[in-house]
């Protein structure tokens, strides 16, 4: 009996999470442009924010790593980046 009681509370208490959430979300979708000018003005609109500067901080990090892909391509196109053999190194590989 009491594991039924346990297991009954706990699907009482993801039912009403379920319902809070649903009336959340239709309380977001009928709201006015005024009310949604004010929840954003109180920082509610901040989570938004956060996650558009993120991506944005993303994009910046992916166009500058891309950028040096292509400096990398186009120095091993010209034979930059290619060693070869330790004879191409001699200055470098000798031990004095």
């Amino acid at each position: 009996m009491a594991q039924a009681l346990t297991w009954l509370i706990v699907l009482i208490a993801i039912g009403l999470i379920i319902w809070v959430l649903v009336r959340e979300n239709d309380r977001r979708r009928e709201r006015t442009v005024d009310e949604w000018e004010r929840e954003f003005a109180a920082g509610q609109g901040k989570l938004t924010q956060f996650i558009q500067a993120g991506a944005l901080g993303l994009e910046g990090i992916l166009i500058s790593e891309k950028r040096e892909a292509v400096k990398y391509q186009k120095d091993e196109e010209q034979g930059m980046t290619k060693t070869g053999t330790k004879g191409d190194d001699a200055d470098r590989t000798t031990v004095n």
